[in-house]
């Protein structure tokens, strides 16, 4: 498998990177946490929340669920089907999600992500949006 032995205390916060496969085929805007295997693939859950679950509205909150399933029953994971293997090149790192806390350190710039992320959510993790 090539995953740590123990939780993490941090997971990876991606995007899809613009020209890969992922950014077609999830839901635009789904929360991507992940981590690194042994074998140099990076291990993602998401959540898109293609349902409308009122408690996935916000970015954060899908982040939170998308880490929640990979923590459960670590290192297996929560059975999904939002769960893949990746080639890191499919991917863009734009920060980290604490494990405990479910807070989220966004290091990337709100134009980097306004493509995959919209105003609304940017504007809840703390970017000034200008309206376009």
């Amino acid at each position: 498998m090539g995953v740590p032995a123990t939780a993490p205390a941090r997971l990876s916060l991606f995007i899809p990177h613009p020209e890969s496969r992922l950014s077609s085929e999830l839901a635009h805007g789904s929360a991507i946490v992940g981590i690194a295997l042994a074998n140099g693939e990076i291990r993602i859950f998401y959540e898109g929340n293609v349902i409308g679950a009122l408690n996935l509205e916000l970015y954060r909150s899908r982040a939170v669920q998308a880490a929640g399933r990979m923590l459960h029953n670590y290192p297996a994971g929560y059975p999904t089907r939002a769960r893949e293997d990746v080639d890191p090149r499919e991917l863009v790192g734009i920060g980290s999600i604490d494990t405990r806390s479910g807070r989220l350190e966004i290091t990337a710039r709100a134009n980097d992500l306004s493509w995959w992320i919209g105003p609304a959510d940017l504007a809840d993790l703390g970017f000034n949006v200008e309206a376009r």
